[in-house]
């Protein structure tokens, strides 16, 4: 079974590039920020150690975290942005390195893709036998951001001031997929990835 990481920036199309490697080659899909969700929920691996470091007024009702009013805190904060990432980035990569295990023992997927925008930050790039660098154009990634997601145009700001340019990425990974067309154009360039 071959690791693939999938990476870019958010908005880029890893999902897509996923979707086309699970349903056209069986692919087994990993989604590092679903993990990281899931360990933040109550009596997951980070909820406690976060709820130590920021305090209740994360909390929702519910008891459960907050994400967006966790957000707003670490996007205008960088220490505090720092301390989550070192809080969950390691919890995360472990849980990846576990199912990949468990995944590679079931013997029945080609390929596992760990898909995450933060691939060399949390470690992932040491996991993966290759890594793949999905990239559209950044005024293509603010139209789907707003669109399919809602975003503001400083949600997106500062999202993209916290992630890898475009530059890191090339010069980091040779693998490069070019979404900048339609869906069978990304399509021959995932088959010639493939094969």
């Amino acid at each position: 079974m071959k690791v693939i990481g999938l990476t870019g920036g958010i908005g880029s199309g890893k999902s897509l590039v996923a979707k086309l490697l699970k349903e056209k080659y069986g692919a087994y899909i990993l989604l590092t920020d679903d993990i990281a969700r899931k360990q933040m929920e109550p009596g997951g691996a980070s909820y406690g150690e976060v709820l130590d470091y920021f305090g209740k007024e994360i909390l929702g009702v519910d008891g459960t975290i907050d994400r967006s009013k966790l957000a707003v805190i670490i996007f205008e904060d960088k220490e505090k942005r720092l301390k989550i990432n070192e809080i969950t980035h390691p919890k995360v990569l472990t849980a990846v390195i576990n199912e990949i295990q468990s995944v590679r023992e079931q013997e029945a997927f080609p390929y596992l893709v760990v898909e995450t925008a933060l691939m060399i930050e949390a470690g992932y790039d040491y996991i993966c036998d290759e890594i793949w660098y999905v990239y559209a154009p950044e005024e293509e990634r603010r139209l789907r951001l707003k669109k399919e997601r809602g975003y503001s145009d400083e949600k997106i700001e500062i999202i993209f001031a916290n992630q890898s340019k475009e530059e890191v990425f090339r010069a980091e990974f040779s693998k490069v997929i070019e979404n900048v067309g339609d869906l069978d154009m990304l399509a021959e360039q995932v088959a010639s990835l493939v094969t």
